[in-house]
């Protein structure tokens, strides 16, 4: 998982050009998913489905919003080459440190019709440029609710909220003019199409190298994963001045680690965490914090501290982000693939290019009409949540059907391939 970035906020409106926009649909098809993700193929479904549902034309033609959920760094270019092929156009939302990282990345962006959102912050432009694409309805508009990249491809992680209270409002509104919106949950998965396990365990020694720590690769490849992490929580930690006991097995670890480190960084910024609070959205809260200040020229003097506490509440979400028996559960190609690159990217804090090539797969899941969540049996925060948990449901159960049908060696077991 990447640093978060708290560079000053800019808002990036869009200035979609179609020449542009379909000269890049090309080049993504054509070299960036081939020869810089090494995708071969991008499979796309449910296309029956979403056109059957979608029949409206004309002024009142049918609004689109759709949520993918965001496991790997292809995401986008997936998504992109999945509307490509379905016909349809979309203005997406993205992270602003993104368009900050290059000049011509943000002007391409922009004129595909990407916008800018700060996501740790109250974004009054990014909400009424994302309702004012819905109430154009010439273009959908596209929203990853996990708001993070967590590299782990078969589990959807909780989805914001913000994506669901953007389609609620924006279908409150189009209603007085009897337009529909759907939410149309979008699951995608990248899987390997060849036996890649010499390139996964030449990795993992590569990590035990970095760590020191003595030996070769046990014949299990969660044994070496579960090595290269505990010896990274520990380092970390001591590194901070902080303990973890011996006898905690990984779960423990992993629970210990991130609460100690919050401990120490809500006690610094102030915050008392809610009783019920995840891991996460203990992390989701300082960050919060963290982010005004860094980001506010008001506070210039806290800044230098505010890039320490940014630190800890970045390892905070690192460690929180893992779950322990995501491998052990089902030690797929695929799924130690994934968490080796986390490990990876969590010890180096860059990105590694893929280890071999892969197959995508986008699959349009059943449109979820928005009437049933504007009407008065449902109000404010119950229609949020509930549809934000309908969308969550949709994506898990798009990728669980992905899976089951998965016939490349991504989707095999370790010990039989």
């Amino acid at each position: 998982m990447l640093d978060f970035s708290d560079l000053p906020y800019q808002f990036f409106p869009p200035k979609r050009n179609a020449l542009i926009a379909w000269l890049m649909a090309q080049s993504n098809r054509f070299r960036r998913l081939t020869h810089t993700l090494k995708i071969d193929r991008v499979e796309v479904s449910g296309l029956e489905v979403l056109r059957s549902t979608l029949k409206r034309r004309g002024p009142r033609r049918d609004r689109i919003l759709f949520l993918p959920n965001h496991p790997t760094h292809a995401d986008a270019a997936i998504f992109l080459e999945a509307t490509r092929q379905a016909g349809i156009t979309t203005q997406m939302m993205a992270a602003y440190d993104v368009f900050l990282r290059s000049g011509l990345d943000a002007w391409v962006m922009q004129k595909m019709g990407a916008f800018s959102v700060d996501r740790e912050g109250s974004d009054q432009r990014a909400m009424k440029q994302a309702a004012a694409v819905l109430a154009k309805g010439k273009h959908a508009l596209t929203i990853f609710p996990e708001g993070n990249v967590y590299l782990r491809n078969d589990r959807v992680t909780p989805f914001n909220d913000g994506a669901a209270f953007i389609a609620i409002r924006a279908a409150k509104e189009l209603a007085k003019h009897d337009v529909r919106v759907f939410a149309v949950p979008v699951s995608i998965k990248a899987t390997h199409v060849t036996d890649c396990r010499d390139s996964h365990t030449d990795q993992l020694q590569e990590l035990l190298r970095m760590l020191e720590l003595p030996g070769q690769t046990d014949a299990r490849p969660r044994d070496s994963i579960v090595k290269v992490g505990t010896a990274a929580l520990r380092r970390n930690l001591q590194q901070r001045g902080l303990e973890a006991p011996d006898s905690l097995d990984i779960h423990e670890l992993i629970e210990h680690c991130a609460g100690a480190v919050l401990n120490t960084l809500e006690k610094k910024l102030g915050i008392e965490p809610k009783t019920d609070a995840t891991l996460i959205d203990r992390v989701r809260a300082a960050r919060r914090v963290i982010h005004e200040v860094r980001t506010s020229e008001d506070h210039t003097t806290d800044h230098a501290v505010a890039r320490t506490w940014a630190d800890e509440a970045m390892l905070a979400f690192r460690i929180a982000s893992y779950e322990p028996d995501y491998v052990a559960e089902k030690p797929t190609l695929d799924r130690v693939g994934e968490t080796i690159e986390k490990l990876t990217e969590d010890l180096t804090h860059k990105m590694i290019a893929p280890f071999a090539g892969r197959q995508a797969y986008a699959r349009f899941n059943e449109p979820i009409l928005l009437d049933d969540y504007i009407g008065k049996d449902k109000r404010g925060r119950e229609a949020i949540r509930d549809l934000t948990a309908a969308c969550e449901t949709s994506v898990q159960s798009g990728l669980d059907a992905i899976n089951a049908d998965n016939p490349h060696p991504g989707g095999k077991l370790w010990d039989e391939l």
